[in-house]
């Protein structure tokens, strides 16, 4: 994929250039490394991106913006950039923010962006366990899967702690405040195809929750139900590849859970450290 963008630099000057890394492309302009125009004028912000499939395309796209005024860039910048609509805040190779996009074009063009995720452990007639919520079927991304107990993305101008916090509420009813979540020290990095023909490129930042009295749930439109699963069978699954089986003996598949090894790993790795 080429990328033609453009970038609001510090002085309010605009910046044109082309690439087929944008997200390292933003770390080298903001380490002072992308182009003599930019060094000195960090931190920019990405203000428009295009895709194209082919280099020759975007480099006569991007001598044709080179061509326009100031005013109509501002005009193509705004067209691309609607009041009433979601945005994310882009982040570059070296996890720092670069501007906010609507959200539809971040998905389509795969710029970089946080999301969240949600440990929710609990014991059950003795038993340590987590709970896992399964996604309802017209939610875009993996329909009637299951996965943590909330995930979801940071929205602009959000921190990862609020973002947990206000998923947690909307997605399955908890009403957690900052001092019942753990974040970890260490985030994920995960990419991979949307249905709709765009691309997901992530930084997970994780967050654990082990209430101390019985978890109440009230679940919102994007959730089926949550279900609670031993650590153990949950280990098995995830460490093991093999079917998640519920205290209830129903079996689910592996493809069916929605989970990273390496991340449950670390998950348990800090409860460890923090008994």
């Amino acid at each position: 994929m080429e990328y033609v963008y453009m970038l609001a630099c510090a002085d309010d000057t605009l910046y044109t250039g082309w690439t087929n890394n944008l997200t390292a492309r933003l770390a080298a302009h903001n380490s002072g490394r992308g182009a003599k125009y930019t060094k000195g004028r960090a931190p920019v912000r990405l203000v428009f991106s295009e895709t194209f499939p082919s280099r020759s395309e975007a480099l006569g796209y991007e001598a044709a913006i080179k061509k326009l005024s100031r005013v109509q860039k501002n005009a193509l910048i705004a067209g691309q950039n609607p009041e009433r609509t979601e945005y994310l805040t882009i982040l570059d190779a070296q996890g720092r923010a670069c501007g906010d996009r609507p959200r539809k074009i971040v998905h389509a063009q795969g710029l970089r962006h946080g999301v969240i995720h949600l440990w929710v452990f609990g014991m059950q007639n003795g038993v340590h366990g987590m709970w896992l919520q399964r996604r309802a079927l017209d939610r875009p991304l993996y329909p009637g899967r299951y996965d943590l107990a909330a995930t979801g993305h940071i929205d602009a101008g959000e921190t990862p702690l609020e973002a947990v916090l206000r998923e947690a509420q909307e997605e399955c009813g908890l009403k957690l405040q900052a001092s019942d979540v753990i974040m970890l020290e260490q985030s994920f990095h995960q990419t991979y195809p949307r249905p709709d023909g765009g691309l997901d490129d992530e930084i997970a930042y994780i967050f654990v929750c082990t209430p101390q009295e019985e978890t109440a749930f009230c679940i919102g439109s994007e959730v089926m139900e949550m279900r609670w699963v031993s650590c153990a069978a949950f280990a098995e699954a995830v460490e093991q590849d093999k079917a998640l089986i519920f205290p209830d003996g129903t079996q689910l598949e592996r493809a069916e859970l929605c989970c990273r090894a390496d991340e449950w790993k670390a998950v348990c790795t800090m409860l460890e450290r923090n008994r």
